[in-house]
């Protein structure tokens, strides 16, 4: 049986697919980045509070990363 398998060890990635992709992880990094902003404003300081600005946190800079790795894919 003939192994169709490219050797190079390179993905490649549709170019709209990337895009789209971007483009969603832009819309939610805006969204994030608006619901720390409301937070951070809010005269509410409690723990609950506290711990949804961590998770929205954690939230964004996950987003952040992926946006990164995407763009270098989209380079290659």
């Amino acid at each position: 049986m003939k192994d169709f398998r490219k050797n190079s060890g390179e993905v490649s990635i549709d170019p709209e697919l990337i895009r789209r992709g971007e483009q969603q992880l832009c819309s939610e990094i805006s969204l994030l980045k608006q619901w720390l902003q409301g937070l951070r404003d809010s005269a509410d300081q409690s723990a609950f509070n506290s711990n949804l600005i961590s998770t929205y946190q954690d939230m964004l800079r996950s987003r952040q990363d992926m946006l990164e790795i995407l763009r270098k894919q989209a380079k290659n």
